[in-house]
């Protein structure tokens, strides 16, 4: 075959490529054994290289309200259940009413389900605060869940595959913003805008689904103390006067269960409402965004990859005609540098373990043309297919 049809077949193979990383990394879906080159890929960018700066520590403040906790009777049966104490949440939320001008935002991460003798407190409180979100889930059957105390909300689901958290979907069900979007619109004038299945920030592209950066990560939250963390009932001790011009002024004030809350990610237990902050802190540094220099990135480097995986040159030896396992491993490798390379260069992790079941497919079928293969082969291909690449949820 003349190298020129090896190359322009090569060339389609790569846009083919192109659009199966962007249909995949724009699902939900990842792979478990992924988690560990995003985790090195993070590594060498924040440890080797030191490209990654860790946020203002003078722009956040985060209260923990794994102690503020209050009964209510049930309401589906005798007994009480446990909620976060409404009287506290009121008291400083009266705080914050009276100075918001001076606080950068507010994100409150408690489920007002439930009835408590202080909702009408809470409620007041809230009431007249503009920047400020709670949030909401979806029920068994999809719908929104009903709060029961009126504030501004917005959806705080995700994802959870078996090995943990590791992929975010900005709009659930196509067009609901979760709550990092609202901070992003809120927080940075900008407004997301969806059109025939595309999502756009300011007529930019972007991705509706990303493996986020951890800028903000637990152990230096809780660990190193790089940033502020307190209760809410030390700082109600204080004189409000102090609460505001030590605490809260020009800051990101962010409430949430940081002990129990927690979910598993590539960097270890990290706090539900930690991971929709850096879901934020992602979306602020355009990591959602698609560039026509990383889209041609993947282009070139799909089309060195095809013209490997589809040509590998033939083996000296006339006596052992080239294999497939050599490319594989080849292939596998370049798969996984070219994944880091796009982090460190253009701040987007690459899904690139799923294309390896494309390659082990065809290589399949190759094998297939060109020897028989017997029940029990073709078995024990089939269990190995299973364990390598359908681990994930």
């Amino acid at each position: 075959m003349k190298t020129s049809i090896k190359w322009l077949i090569s060339f389609a193979h790569a846009f083919l490529l192109l659009g199966f990383t962007a249909w995949w990394m724009n699902t939900g879906f990842t792979y478990g054994d992924e988690q560990l080159l995003i985790k090195w890929s993070s590594i060498l960018k924040r440890v080797v290289f030191q490209i990654d700066k860790d946020p203002p520590k003078k722009d956040f403040i985060f209260i923990n309200l794994a102690y503020e906790k209050a009964l209510i009777p049930r309401e589906d049966g005798l007994g009480n259940e446990v909620i976060t104490d409404r009287e506290k949440l009121g008291r400083f939320f009266q705080i914050v009413k009276k100075n918001q001008q001076q606080i950068k935002f507010t994100f409150c991460d408690v489920f007002l389900q439930g009835r408590s003798e202080n909702d009408s407190l809470l409620q007041s409180a809230v009431s007249g605060i503009h920047n400020i979100v709670f949030p909401t889930h979806f029920d068994s059957k999809d719908h929104i869940e009903k709060l029961d105390i009126n504030v501004p909300r917005a959806i705080a689901d995700y994802r959870m595959a078996s090995s943990g958290f590791m992929k975010f979907k900005l709009f659930q069900s196509d067009t609901l913003p979760t709550v990092p979007v609202l901070l992003y619109e809120k927080l940075n004038k900008k407004e997301f805008v969806h059109r025939k299945g595309f999502y756009l920030d300011h007529n930019k592209p972007v991705l509706n689904s990303m493996i986020i950066d951890y800028q903000i990560r637990a152990h230096e939250l809780f660990e190193q103390g790089e940033y502020p963390v307190v209760t809410l009932s030390e700082l109600l001790l204080l004189p409000e006067e102090v609460v505001v011009n030590e605490f809260l002024r020009g800051r990101f004030v962010i409430l949430g269960d940081f002990n129990t809350d927690v979910h598993e990610t590539v960097f270890g237990s990290t706090p539900g409402t930690l991971i929709l902050i850096n879901v934020y802190l992602s979306l602020t540094a355009g990591q959602h965004l698609i560039s026509i220099w990383w889209l041609l990135f993947l282009l070139t480097g799909y089309l060195i990859f095809s013209r490997i995986m589809l040509f590998p040159p033939p083996e000296d030896d006339e006596d052992h005609p080239p294999s497939w396992f050599g490319p594989l491993l080849g292939s596998a490798t370049f798969l996984a540098v070219f994944s880091i390379v796009s982090y460190l260069l253009f701040n987007q992790h690459l899904q690139v373990l799923i294309i390896t079941l494309y390659i082990n497919l065809l290589r399949f079928i190759i094998q297939q043309r060109n020897a028989k293969w017997s029940k029990d082969d073709f078995k024990k291909w089939l269990l190995e297919l299973r364990e390598t690449y359908f681990n994930f949820k």
